[in-house]
């Protein structure tokens, strides 16, 4: 059983590709499930330049990616998802918005610290207006926020605040065991995410580092590319195959309705 669940497309305006030909690449990919789980809208149009609206959510993204589940029924399962943002303030309207659809499940990322998009290539020069220590510690705040949040069901490509190779001055430990405490109360599931080998710090999310403390944690583990183009569908599941082996029993969370299974990973 191998699964993708976290792919994108043309709807947040940074990917290429219609929906159909991410589930067509995971079918040529031995796939058994592919998830469709694009940027959700925000409030008041917020970041409204890297996610859908929710016109387009209700026009497009939801009958497209229900109407492709069926089409390719017995083929692969396709995943009926998206990828939220924790943004302090929105939580409201995100658990209200969320409650309305039935989603397999929603991933639960940080993207913002404040105004601040700092995993925006445009915005990166601001890492070095920052105190390093200080950024990471207040990024795994707001992780550990967004676990208590109980917005989400998986976790998001838990340390991207290192995407472009910015490495903190002195240990992250108590930080992270604080952070992944909070992961394991909410009961979510924590992604391996390959997007980081395609990006500047040419590492996997999350660090081996974090995946020792997610074993200690017994907390479980699923897939995801975080493509952005169809051809990265699945891209370097030969590694993550091997991390689920030595840190998660060989075994990956698959969600349904928004409750989490797990099963044996291929």
């Amino acid at each position: 059983m191998v699964v993708d669940y976290h792919t994108h497309n043309f709807l947040c305006k940074h990917a290429d590709g219609e929906i159909e030909e991410y589930i067509l690449r995971a079918i040529d990919r031995g796939l058994n499930e592919i998830g469709c789980s694009d940027h959700s809208p925000m409030p008041n149009n917020f970041d409204a330049q890297h996610r859908m609206t929710e016109e387009q959510f209700y026009s497009f993204y939801k009958p497209a990616v229900l109407e492709l589940r069926q089409k390719y029924k017995g083929r692969i399962s396709v995943k009926f998802a998206l990828e939220g943002d924790f943004f302090p303030g929105t939580e409201e309207w995100v658990k209200n918005f969320n409650a309305q659809h039935s989603f397999d499940y929603v991933i639960g990322s940080v993207h913002y610290l404040g105004e601040w998009g700092f995993d925006n290539p445009i915005f990166v020069h601001k890492y070095e207006e920052r105190d390093i220590d200080e950024t990471y510690e207040l990024y795994y705040d707001h992780i550990r926020r967004s676990a208590q949040s109980r917005l989400f069901d998986i976790l998001g490509h838990c340390d991207l605040v290192k995407k472009f190779g910015h490495r903190p001055t002195r240990t992250m430990e108590e930080v992270l065991h604080e952070s992944f405490k909070a992961v394991k109360a909410a009961d979510m599931a924590v992604e391996i995410n390959t997007a980081g080998l395609r990006k500047p710090v040419k590492e996997i999310y999350p660090s081996e580092q974090i995946l020792q403390i997610i074993r200690e944690y017994n907390i479980p583990l699923t897939l995801g590319s975080d493509a952005h183009t169809p051809g990265d569908v699945g891209r370097d599941f030969d590694l993550a195959r091997q991390l689920v082996e030595k840190y998660g029993s060989g075994k990956i969370s698959v969600f349904t309705n928004r409750e989490r299974s797990e099963i044996r990973i291929s």
